[in-house]
């Protein structure tokens, strides 16, 4: 069965490679958290063993009962951080640990280069980077 989540987060992860060696800094976090994405809904596909239905299901639920109490409801990516954290979690903590704390900068600086009027230098570009090769290490213990 080929496996197009795997050839689209490697895709993402070199031109994110490719666009931070061509200074195209504002860019490269997008590219970078998307190979992770993407690898984190293999994970939810494949060892979890999951669906794509599965996923809008358990989404809604999720979030009817956060409504019931009150919360602010969960979009689709921070459900599947904590839905492949807690399978990572279960299997090792400590890789859990750095898994949610690399995933999540990454995600902060991603939604910052995406919305806000801010400037994403080589700095930026480099910490996109550097987060996203973390996570990708951990997730490719779990796939």
């Amino acid at each position: 069965m080929p496996n197009y989540l795997q050839s689209k987060s490697e895709a993402f992860s070199k031109a994110a490679k490719l666009l931070h060696s061509n200074e195209l800094y504002s860019t490269v976090a997008h590219s970078a958290y998307y190979s992770c994405f993407l690898l984190m809904k293999h994970i939810w596909l494949h060892p979890l063993n999951k669906t794509e239905q599965h996923l809008r299901q358990e989404l809604k639920h999720h979030n009817q009962q956060r409504r019931f109490s009150g919360a602010q409801e969960m979009g689709s990516h921070e459900f599947l951080i904590n839905a492949v954290g807690k399978y990572i979690k279960n299997l090792e903590y400590n890789d859990f640990h750095k898994f949610i704390e690399a995933i999540c900068q990454l995600k902060r600086l991603r939604t910052s280069l995406d919305y806000d009027d801010t400037l994403f230098d080589d700095a930026k570009s480099s910490t996109s980077l550097s987060l996203a090769e973390a996570v990708i290490l951990i997730l490719e213990k779990y796939k």
